[in-house]
């Protein structure tokens, strides 16, 4: 974990190792938090490593809905702003893969039998919390001496929103961007996605934080770009020429984005192909 002063006011707490970055932006009058870990134990982590405390929080800001940047949630007393359809999908989830069934059927599959243990102690006393406000195009936050631009853009999840602080030029991009790691599909719009990147290089960004990962610039953005369009585009082709998802990926030209976590570049074409092979059946219907 490492945290980055990027001014007196804005801190990045990093955890290229552990799991989904938090920004934390002195106000004057309270801090804002960007996204809260996966647990109130790693949330409490967080703030304590960055010396801070939970009751200093006056607003929480959740850049998307996935548990790994918002089930610390619970332990704030404080508003907790996001976009409604990230709000939607949180909801949506409390019955169906964020059901303790399902939650606990995850432990009892998961490959690493530590990570599994520690995780159910930390989420024994689990109560995951919607955000209590939304917005939807975008909301201007103005507390004490901080302003910070939240902008909608989609793409990672319908609901994935974008902090921008242009007093400082810093950008907090949420899962938008994955910094030595492969990028996460499961609930992706890949055109969208594309979009929100050459949205966010139209912003004099000086400092980049993404949701994983270490800090970042314009560079990044780009290649994560690249690949994202060339994957698309290479998957694209393969499905017009009739090719099955094993000749799919036995194509040796697909770009390469990172070298973790496992599976993830197989993981992402076969999304891809599925995506492109029944919204070119639906076509045909």
């Amino acid at each position: 974990m490492d945290v980055v002063k990027i001014t007196p006011s804005v801190t990045a707490v990093l955890r290229p190792a552990d799991g989904a970055n938090v920004g934390l932006i002195d106000t004057g009058e309270g801090l804002i938090v960007i996204d809260t870990a996966q647990s109130a134990t790693e949330a409490a982590q967080v703030l304590g490593t960055a010396g801070a405390a939970p009751q200093q929080a006056v607003l929480l800001i959740n850049t998307h809905c996935h548990s790994d940047h918002t089930w610390g949630n619970q332990l704030f007393d404080c508003p907790i702003l996001a976009h409604r359809l990230c709000r939607q999908m949180m909801t949506d989830c409390l019955t169906g893969r964020w059901s303790a069934e399902s939650i606990e059927q995850g432990l009892a599959e998961c490959d690493d039998p530590a990570w599994a243990a520690r995780m159910r102690q930390e989420w024994s006393d689990l109560q995951i919390t919607l955000p209590t406000e939304t917005f939807d195009r975008q909301r201007t936050v103005e507390i004490g001496s901080a302003v910070l631009e939240l902008v909608h853009l989609g793409g990672h999840t319908p609901g994935s929103s974008v902090a921008w602080l242009p007093e400082s030029g810093t950008l907090f991009t949420g899962d938008l961007i994955f910094q030595h790691q492969y990028p996460y599909l499961q609930d992706a719009d890949v055109p969208v996605w594309i979009a929100a990147l050459e949205y966010m290089l139209t912003l004099p960004a000086q400092t980049i934080v993404p949701g994983h990962g270490t800090l970042c610039d314009e560079a990044r953005v780009v290649e994560l770009a690249d690949y994202l369009a060339e994957t698309w585009s290479r998957t694209a082709d393969h499905v017009a020429r009739g090719h099955d998802k094993e000749e799919t990926l036995a194509d040796p030209d697909y770009p390469r984005y990172a070298e973790d976590p496992p599976g993830r570049f197989e993981e992402n074409v076969r999304l891809m192909y599925t995506h492109l092979k029944n919204a070119a059946q639906q076509e045909t219907q």
